[in-house]
């Protein structure tokens, strides 16, 4: 009995010891995965929460992510965008202000936000600058678009 004791000790440590260093190694494989989850994954995620939330504080996480990623990341336009329509939807003009015009310092081309500016300016009654935005929507767009600043704008005249 007395020479089996070392060696159920010595199995102890072994085990002990390959299981302290799979815990370890476990954990460094996850710290590596969440370094490697994407903004856009992020965005995904949150974008759940908001939408398909079963409950209000769901979608308050999902919103709350999504500014924490937007100040995180500001150069980032899918982030912009989306925060400036969750702006308007409640209400917050003068924000959605802001965050379609950091569309348009990272891509000049977004007439779409443009149209969004009009949009602010004209819920704000801000009538002159929703004017000046829609003229020179008209200068810069086709289509649809064109068609849909010249309709507003003869509406704020």
């Amino acid at each position: 009995m007395m020479k089996r004791s070392p060696f159920i000790a010595i199995t102890l440590a072994i085990i002990l010891a390959l299981f302290i260093y799979v815990s370890s190694s476990k954990q460094k494989i996850l710290s590596q995965t969440k370094q490697t989850i994407t903004v856009s994954d992020q965005i995904n995620e949150a974008f759940a929460n908001i939408r398909n939330g079963n409950s209000p504080e769901a979608q308050m996480r999902g919103i709350l992510k999504m500014r924490s990623l937007a100040e995180e990341y500001p150069e980032n336009l899918d982030l912009q965008w989306n925060m400036g329509l969750f702006s308007m939807q409640s209400g917050q003009f003068q924000k959605a202000l802001d965050r379609f015009n950091n569309v348009l310092k990272i891509d000049s081309t977004r007439h779409d936000a443009t149209m969004q500016l009009a949009l602010c300016y004209t819920s704000l009654q801000d009538t002159i600058n929703a004017q000046k935005v829609l003229q020179s929507l008209l200068i810069k767009s086709e289509g649809d678009l064109r068609k849909n600043s010249l309709i507003m704008l003869e509406k704020l005249k």
